[in-house]
């Protein structure tokens, strides 16, 4: 049989046979074979790196929510708050919830509990937050059993409550103007933020040639400012309204009247125990009063100090308050007293040395303003709470102290003195401020 050009079929099948042996040990064929692998390999690549980065991703986003619930878990614990319901609730706003609209589940699992894994496992005052949720492939599914198509992606956070918060300085006054007033040739240098809650354009007024410095400074409202003293760094203005840092803080009881009597007068050493003084404390002359350890309870009087008395007290904490009966009056430290005072370094009170009565009602007037002479020299270590009057520092010397804490209704400072406030907390349960934030450990 013979074929068009006159070859035979016999002929045709050896030739080739002999032409795919030649094409066979050529460098063209091994390079087609060798790209064709080549392209598998690099399409296997590409879909893993796909797979890959969603499951990184997928991570990514459960860290960010794993970290936002555990901060809104210690912030709440801090305060005494649901803090499991807390965290949850900041883990779904993240975009992770355990059930959809429809009612079905998402195959996601969140738990919250103390620390159970880790460095800081068991601890009271820290909140673990894990998230996790079987993830989809998409190329890798080609390579796996139908039952093993997914990946378990897990992210988990640890965060305490048992940190410091930023500021040691607050006015509480919502809508006033000169919340924070500063005058004179007075200067403030703090080691921390300076908060002012007004959200009048003047909340914050400061004039005269001393210079304001701390670590941040935020205003609800604005700044009035006159004079030469500079304001560092530039306060942040329209910041979020925020509430009293202390409110959580149990308040004292007031007991039955002490025999001891509240007023102290002349040259001499005199010692009072912790109780309730129904008519305050009124000191005078140049003696020494030692305040033993504990709690005194100012129930109507106030405080006052007047002369070259001297006081000194080591874990003392003085509640401010009064009744229809014993009217209330206010803190006066003035004249030039060298005192001491230390508020406990344990306890529910820990950090608190002066504590007003919340239930006292606010108002500005001259009977109720807190006042501590500077020119006293006063050593005052702790935080001079008084969330609904006012507290004027005023005088020509400065707050010595490992820390001091202002949180009052308003605060003025006036005089010539250049205030140093520190904070130096290594003596306080934790290492920690008596205002409570949370901060992430892990």
């Amino acid at each position: 049989m013979r074929v068009r050009g006159g070859a035979s079929v016999t002929n045709l099948f050896p030739t080739q046979k002999q032409n795919l042996k030649r094409f066979g040990r050529s460098d063209e064929g091994q390079a087609l074979v060798l790209t064709a692998l080549a392209l598998v390999m690099l399409m296997m690549m590409a879909g893993l790196g796909v797979d890959v980065g969603y499951l990184r991703y997928q991570k990514q986003q459960m860290q960010k929510a794993a970290d936002a619930g555990a901060l809104a878990g210690a912030t709440a614990l801090a305060y005494n708050g649901a803090w499991k319901a807390a965290a949850v609730a900041d883990v779904n706003a993240n975009g992770f919830t355990t059930i959809k609209n429809d009612g079905t589940s998402t195959g996601v699992t969140i738990l919250v509990d103390k620390p159970w894994e880790g460095p800081f496992a068991g601890q009271a005052g820290y909140v673990e937050v894990s998230v996790s949720q079987p993830q989809p492939t998409f190329f890798m599914k080609v390579f796996l059993p139908d039952d093993q198509n997914t990946v378990a992606v897990r992210s988990w956070a640890v965060a305490s409550a048992l940190g410091s918060a930023p500021g040691c300085i607050y006015a509480l006054e919502p809508a006033g103007s000169g919340a924070l007033e500063v005058t004179g040739s007075v200067g403030i240098h703090a080691a921390c933020s300076i908060l002012i809650d007004s959200s009048d354009p003047s909340a914050f007024v400061k004039t005269g040639s001393g210079v304001v410095s701390a670590k941040n400074i935020g205003i609800v409202g604005g700044m009035s400012q006159g004079g030469s003293g500079l304001v560092k760094p530039t306060p942040m203005t329209s910041l979020a309204p925020f509430g009293d840092p202390l409110s959580l803080v149990t308040a004292p009881s007031p007991g039955t009247c002490t025999p001891q009597s509240g007023i102290i007068t002349g040259s001499g050493t005199t010692t009072l125990q912790p109780a309730t003084f129904c008519r305050g404390i009124n000191i005078s002359g140049s003696g020494t009063v030692i305040f033993t350890a504990g709690t005194y309870i100012l129930e109507g009087g106030g405080l006052t100090v007047i002369g070259s008395a001297r006081l000194v007290g080591n874990g003392v904490t003085f509640y401010n308050t009064g009744n229809s009966t014993y009217l209330y009056a206010p803190i006066k430290f003035t004249g030039s007293s060298v005192s001491t005072l230390s508020a406990p370094t344990s306890g529910v009170l820990a950090g608190i040395l002066f504590f007003q009565d919340r239930s006292i009602i606010a108002c500005c007037g001259p009977t109720t303003v807190n006042t501590i002479d500077g020119s006293s020299g006063a050593v005052i270590t702790g935080a001079l709470y008084f969330p609904t009057t006012p507290l004027k520092y005023a005088g020509s010397t400065t707050l010595l102290s490992p820390y001091t804490i202002m949180v009052a209704w308003k605060l003025e400072f006036a005089g010539s003195a250049n205030t140093s406030i520190f904070v130096d907390y290594t003596s306080l349960p934790n290492g920690a401020s008596p205002i409570h934030s949370s901060l992430l450990v892990e």
